[in-house]
């Protein structure tokens, strides 16, 4: 495994046969920068729904497929610009997982920038790469990871340590 959080670039377009990953640029179909409406159509999306609390702009939805366990937040403009795994089954590139330890996370990520956050008693450690994009693993008890989220680095740390919802 290499130590990198995702290699996948926004244009790429996965084959039916590619592995099933979270990347910084999100997961499968479900790239960063991707339209609303072009993701309804291909490859579809479960769960759509507008205006929720406490992101009254932004819609959410569900993938689908091996994705269903994947949740993506699109801007008012329909664009694609956070996906959460909170999948037990879909792994970084790298190795990491839903349910891995902080101490595995600094070690597969070891070469990468990365930075322990906190907000009250919530943990995370967030990873970056040169793209600007990274992975915030979100830590439970024990410092295990219950969700991966996929975006800008800099929104993620400021809505992490914000408290104010990935909005």
């Amino acid at each position: 495994a290499t130590a990198s959080p995702g290699a996948a670039s926004p244009s790429t377009s996965p084959s039916a046969d590619a592995a099933v990953e979270f990347t910084v640029d999100g997961a499968g179909p479900y790239q960063l920068g991707a339209d609303l409406t072009t993701l309804q159509a291909t490859p579809g999306l479960g769960e759509v729904a507008q205006g929720a609390a406490p992101c009254p702009q932004t819609t959410t939805a569900r993938g689908t497929g091996a994705w269903a366990e994947v949740d993506l937040s699109f801007h008012a403009d329909g664009v694609l610009y956070l996906a959460v795994n909170r999948s037990a089954s879909i792994p970084t590139p790298s190795g990491a997982w839903v349910g891995s330890r902080l101490a595995e996370l600094k070690k597969i990520y070891a070469g990468i920038p990365g930075e322990d956050l906190a907000r009250g008693t919530a943990k995370a450690y967030l990873v970056t790469t040169i793209s600007g994009r990274g992975i915030l693993f979100d830590l439970g008890a024990g410092g295990r990871v219950v969700a991966m989220m996929a975006g800008e680095s800099g929104y993620l740390k400021t809505s992490f340590v914000g408290g104010k919802g990935f909005c």
